[in-house]
């Protein structure tokens, strides 16, 4: 199936199937171009996955300690896990698609501090509660079609935190230029300052940063479990 046909056909009933065979399909066929369609080629992947963990962690460098405990969510082959293996005591990643794992887990060899699990494509199931000290996500939840799974990635994510763990992730606030009429796997859903809102109503989170970004498309929350 090319990426035009994954991007009209209609989306089935199952919206972590769906997202499942997309992306396993994208990284069977090209991973490091769907991880990043600009920077795909020798060194130049590499660097910037250690760009992008400098950004990531940005806001939060007076919380950051070595023997921290983080978890990325939708980790790829290990772009950036790479470079949090370094930083951190135990750098660990999850994906739902079974092509990037496998990559992921040949990528990282040479990190044995550095762990990558198969997900579910919803929840973080199978990762021990009160463990992580740090949570990030660059760039996954701009390609999930429906709320209710960012929903409950957000929720699963307060229980795998220990006390005083924080949270950051980026999400799409906006439809992109040539966007369909519909979200998919590749053109997610919009996530509002009302949603964040709505998410502080089911787990005691604290908001310590709401939409700060200069870009209008995208924009970055930091939650931290009390």
């Amino acid at each position: 199936m090319t990426e035009q046909d994954r991007r009209t056909a209609p989306p089935p009933a199952d919206v972590t199937a769906w997202m499942r065979s997309d992306w396993d399909q994208r990284g069977g066929e090209h991973a490091k171009y769907y991880i990043n369609t600009v920077e795909y080629t020798g060194f130049d992947f590499a660097l910037s996955g250690c760009r992008d963990a400098f950004e990531v962690l940005g806001l939060l460098h007076k919380d950051l300690r070595h023997d921290m405990r983080m978890l990325e969510i939708g980790c790829g082959i290990g772009r950036m896990l790479q470079f949090f293996a370094v930083l951190f005591q135990e750098a660990h990643g999850i994906d739902i698609a079974p092509s990037m794992v496998a990559q992921a887990r040949e990528y990282l060899q040479r990190a044995p501090n550095a762990k990558v699990f198969l997900g579910d494509g919803r929840t973080l199931a199978g990762l021990e509660s009160d463990y992580y000290d740090l949570a990030l996500s660059f760039q996954v939840f701009q390609h999930i079609p429906s709320k209710q799974v960012i929903t409950d990635y957000v929720r699963d994510t307060f229980r795998v935190l220990r006390k005083g763990g924080i949270f950051k992730f980026l999400v799409k606030t906006q439809p992109w230029d040539g966007q369909g009429q519909r979200p998919d796997t590749w053109n997610g859903v919009d996530i509002s300052r009302a949603d964040v809102d709505y998410w502080l109503t089911l787990d005691p989170w604290q908001l310590r940063v709401a939409y700060d970004s200069e870009d209008p498309t995208k924009a970055w929350v930091v939650l931290q479990k009390p």
